[in-house]
């Protein structure tokens, strides 16, 4: 894999869980995984409220994926090759779709740190 099929990860970086796992993928492919936290400076196109609310990515074109797509972009570029069968297995409509509404029904469930300056608030 090259540079060109690096992705950006925006995350909350208030959820010890989601900072935990980020870093994990980050520490497995550190070329091809970059974090922003998404309670700080975020460009114009990402809205902040959406992405406290579910993992977003930016793919190597540009467009931005949410929710389960988001974790099968990350899982494509680990170089275990199990994330990549999980990516697999998790692609198709059959799977990604009701998968992606458990994650979007667990995630607010998540526990996060208060915020400190206030811009993360909900």
């Amino acid at each position: 894999m090259t540079q060109t099929n690096a992705i950006t990860a925006y995350y909350d970086g208030q959820c010890p869980i989601c900072k935990r796992e980020m870093a994990h993928y980050v520490r497995q492919a550190p070329d091809l995984i970059q974090l922003q936290d998404c309670t700080g400076d975020l460009p114009a196109d990402v809205d902040r409220d959406k992405a406290l609310a579910s993992l977003h990515v930016r793919l190597p074109d540009g467009r931005l994926v949410d929710g389960v797509a988001a974790f099968i972009a990350i899982w494509e570029r680990m170089p275990l090759r199990r994330w990549r069968w999980l990516a697999r297995l998790t692609r198709p409509a059959p799977i990604r779709i009701p998968l992606n509404q458990l994650y979007l029904w667990l995630a607010p469930l998540r526990p996060r740190r208060t915020c400190q300056d206030g811009v993360c608030e909900r």
